[in-house]
């Protein structure tokens, strides 16, 4: 978690010094996500971090997009979707952009 954590904070000062006053990180509640060490390493990275309640789905706006590959339009032959089966949604997406006109 911390070599990501500072790479992705590297990366977001390299293409503007000032995401910090403009961003918000929505995160879960994960146990590693909420570890002493974790959130120490966020506080000293200046990370502005937003936590769900436990289990709020609803709130991770992610979740809108995963809803969308359960959906009939999107996924007319109704691949599996859990986590097991993540390759099914990428080679759905990969299907489905190259359905989009250019």
């Amino acid at each position: 978690m911390e070599i990501f954590l500072r790479q992705f904070v590297l990366k977001l000062d390299q293409e503007d010094m000032n995401w910090r006053k403009n961003s918000v990180i929505l995160h879960d509640n994960a146990p590693y996500a909420v570890s002493e060490i974790t959130l120490q390493l966020m506080e000293g990275l200046k990370i502005p971090m937003l936590y769900t309640g436990a289990h709020s789905y609803d709130s991770a706006p992610i979740e809108l997009l995963f809803a969308a590959f359960k959906s009939d339009d999107v996924n007319p032959n109704q691949l599996p979707q859990g986590k097991s089966k993540f390759i099914n949604v990428i080679d759905l997406v990969i299907k489905r952009m190259a359905e989009i006109p250019k």
